[in-house]
């Protein structure tokens, strides 16, 4: 008789109702779904120029003007917004876009990230998407191998627990 069989009164043996206890592992699921959510916020709303640089869509910035805001007050500095038009190389319509990088050339290349973004970045580098996909690969990694190695642990418990299976 082994230690998960019961011996009831009419001499036959049933196995007993083992109670596993179900340990961190929610919370180690729950803490995956959340680095998933966040690595897709994060890759969503800060690689554009990234994707820019990568897959970008290319085009010429015309007619780019910037201003520069005085933030002294708050303690902020300064800041400067660029925009202008941008026409797409495949010669549709040109459309008023928020320039990133500008120079107030009278026409300088350009690329947008995709078709819903209103930004166009004038040299646009991959480099920029370093830390945004370094911090996503964290999110997703990190819960998900500790979720692996616990699993593993516990795995190994069990079945140190009922000796060997399979051999």
């Amino acid at each position: 008789m082994t230690v998960d069989e019961d011996v009831h009164d009419e001499g036959v043996e049933v196995a007993a109702d083992p109670v596993e206890q179900v340990g961190p592992v929610p919370w180690l699921v729950a803490a995956c779904v959340a680095g998933f959510l966040l690595a897709y916020f994060v890759l969503t709303h800060f690689t554009d120029q990234a994707r820019a640089a990568l897959w970008g869509e290319p085009g010429t910035a015309t007619g780019v003007q910037c201003l520069t805001y005085d933030n002294s007050v708050a303690n902020a500095g300064t800041s400067t917004s660029c925009s202008g038009s941008f026409t797409p190389d495949g010669g549709s319509r040109s459309f008023r876009v928020r320039v990133d990088g500008g120079s107030e050339a009278a026409s300088v290349r350009a690329w947008r990230a995709d078709g819903s973004s209103d930004t166009v970045y004038v040299s646009p580098t991959a480099w920029a998407g370093v830390f945004p996909l370094g911090l996503s690969v964290l999110l997703v990694g990190l819960p998900t191998a500790v979720t692996v190695a616990y699993a593993g642990r516990a795995r190994k418990r069990r079945t140190g627990r009922r000796g060997p299976v399979g051999r």
